[in-house]
């Protein structure tokens, strides 16, 4: 294997992105392998003494940093030339690999290891760790479980084996676990940072504060503990508190992917405290190729820090949409500013979303409109654009960036819509929703398309919509993208309400046509997604619905400031939908009854 294995290729090649961000126990692998030398061989087979040597240099380096690491990989290399079929020399090159982010490769040589020593417990967690991360879940959890059962008082053994469950939405199997070991082992402060973090998770961010105030009592310095409090202090509605803690965590982690992470986790708190200024500088962070969603950015001319508009006076600027299609919409609230900063003199090109070119050229008719294309590669996001019509840029910027120049207030933000409906269509949806009957036509989306374990605590569950549904006087119109037949089927068996459906429309591709739906609509309705973003951006009364007390898109006031045309609900605790919804319905009820009376 290794005569076919060209590590300077896995090298250039760089991290890959986990698809399952894992937040494991570290230990030193190091260490452990190190220990593993002046072990016996299972095999009886003594290696040679420059093997073991080789080896023993590769575990000095491997958890020193990115350089330690690819040095330790080269030493095992050079080790698996001479011993091929040493399993320890192959798990050590797995590790190494590991370290470097080279995922795929590193599950390789770990099953090789596997292979020729099935009996190395140390192998069975890193093999777990390797697979969750590539998400294969059900193998993960085989090795884990194997793991805690060869070595069950391990600092990582319960810790993995408890994130993993996690992640399977096995909450009760995961906290259970957690309290076994905590009545086994009190003053580990790793166990109660992972049992709040497992009732965290579950959706009660407010019950995971004793377990994490108990960790940072064992070990005030635990900058994990310091980050997870701080999100848990923000999921509960508490930003100013969370901002500290992110901030603390930072400054005590010596990894720079974890502190890159709550700089940026910071940079939300911020924001939702409505401190912009500070959250717009801490935002940037998104740009750093180590935070886990980052995008690259693949354009050959200077970018625009955000800080000083006059740099654009006169230049050609291209402002490159990013993140998600709601993002997208929202941050082109910035456009008409970049194009005063640019001035007569200079020009504003915006690169965007295909699906939403027609929209934005409409609503910037002096700006040119092209697309961006987004590719991945080994796990890592890319981003290019097409060429300008006049030439390369001078400057160019996220176009998120321009945040730090024009909104460092939340009464910077714009007072009218920005998004510009076709009228035509918008005449047309008319006719077809004055078909449907009487009542005010209101548009309900309940999710984004994008859902799993994480992001399901972020919205309601269909039932839990019920009274708004069952609303009177009101003629529902679905707005919710993908496959929600069975939904809406299950919705008119409950509560005999035919939720319509626009013909024609496809509410994932034409994103146009789902902009001036929303004009046309007497009200929208439902959480902060690409929909209710275009129907809030095009001017449309639109309600969105916030299952937190405080979201960093409030900017610390009681509206979304992108969409003046908006209005917005808030949970009193997290995840609190019940009530919420009882009081979306209550006011729609009044609406509803409002119109009648007109």
């Amino acid at each position: 294997m290794t005569r076919t294995f060209d590590l300077d290729a896995e090298l250039a090649a760089g991290r890959e992105a986990p698809k399952r961000t894992v937040e494991r126990e570290r230990t030193q692998a190091g260490a452990e392998l190190a220990r593993a030398l002046d072990q016996k061989p299972a095999s009886g087979k003594t290696p040679s003494p420059k093997a073991v040597g080789l080896l023993r240099r590769a575990m000095k380096t491997v958890d020193t940093d990115e350089a330690g690491a690819a040095q330790a990989a080269r030493l095992c290399l050079k080790a698996l030339d001479i011993e091929p079929d040493w399993a320890l020399a192959n798990h050590a090159m797995a590790v190494a690999l590991d370290r470097l982010g080279r995922l795929g490769a590193a599950l390789n040589f770990y099953q090789r290891a596997y292979a020729l020593d099935p009996t190395d417990a140390e192998l069975y967690m890193n093999l777990g760790l390797a697979a969750w991360k590539l998400d294969m879940l059900e193998a993960a959890e085989k090795f884990l479980r194997l793991f805690h059962k060869l070595a069950p008082t391990h600092p990582g053994a319960v810790i993995n084996l408890a994130g993993l469950l996690r992640d399977l939405n096995r909450y009760e199997d995961s906290i259970e676990i957690l309290r076994a070991a905590i009545y086994a082992d009190p003053d580990r402060a790793e166990l109660w940072n992972a049992l709040g973090t497992s009732v965290l998770e579950s959706g009660d961010p407010e019950g995971s504060e004793v377990f994490y105030l108990e960790a940072l009592r064992l070990n005030p310095g635990f900058a994990r503990s310091h980050h997870n409090l701080g999100f848990a202090y923000d999921m509960a509605g508490r930003p100013d508190e969370a901002a500290e803690l992110f901030a603390r965590g930072a400054e005590l982690t010596d990894r720079h992917v974890d502190r890159i992470t709550m700089v940026h986790a910071r940079s939300l708190a911020l924001l939702a405290a409505g401190r912009l200024d500070e959250g717009w500088e801490a935002y940037e962070s998104r740009l750093d190729r180590f935070y886990k969603q980052a995008t690259e950015f693949l354009i050959d001319a200077p970018r625009w820090d955000g800080v000083d508009p006059a740099e654009l006076r006169g230049k050609r600027v291209l402002a490159v949409g990013e993140q998600g299609l709601g993002d997208e919409v929202a941050f082109a609230s910035l456009v008409p500013d970049l194009v005063k900063a640019a001035g007569p003199e200079g020009s504003v090109t915006l690169a965007t979303e295909k699906r939403l070119a027609p929209l934005f050229q409409r609503s910037f008719p002096g700006v040119e409109v092209l697309l961006h294309k987004t590719v991945k590669r080994e796990g890592r996001v890319f981003r290019v654009t097409e060429d300008l019509a006049g030439g390369p840029p001078e400057i160019w910027l996220p176009i998120a960036t321009a945040h730090r120049a024009f909104r460092r207030t939340p009464d910077a933000f714009p007072t009218t819509s920005h998004i510009k409906a076709d009228p035509a269509r918008v005449a047309a949806l008319h006719e077809q929703l004055a078909a449907l009957g009487p009542g005010p036509k209101v548009g309900l989306l309940w999710k984004s398309l994008k859902m799993n374990a994480n992001r399901s605590k972020y919205f309601a569950a269909f039932e839990a919509w019920r009274p708004v549904i069952e609303t009177p006087g009101v003629t529902f119109v679905n707005l919710q993208y993908g496959d929600v037949d069975a939904e809406l089927e299950q919705v008119r068996k409950a509560t005999g309400v035919q939720i319509a459906q626009i013909e024609g429309l496809d509410l994932k591709a034409d994103l146009d046509g789902v902009a001036a739906l929303g004009v046309a609509l007497d009200l929208t309705i439902g959480p902060m997604n690409a929909s209710t973003n275009l129907s809030a951006g095009a001017g449309g009364n639109t309600w969105i619905v916030h299952g937190q007390p405080a979201p960093w898109t409030l900017f610390g006031t009681g509206e979304v400031k992108w969409y003046p045309a908006s209005r917005s609900f808030k949970a009193e605790r997290f995840g609190a939908w019940d009530g919420l919804l009882k009081t979306v319905a209550a006011e729609l009820a009044a609406f509803a009854k409002a119109r009648a009376a007109a």
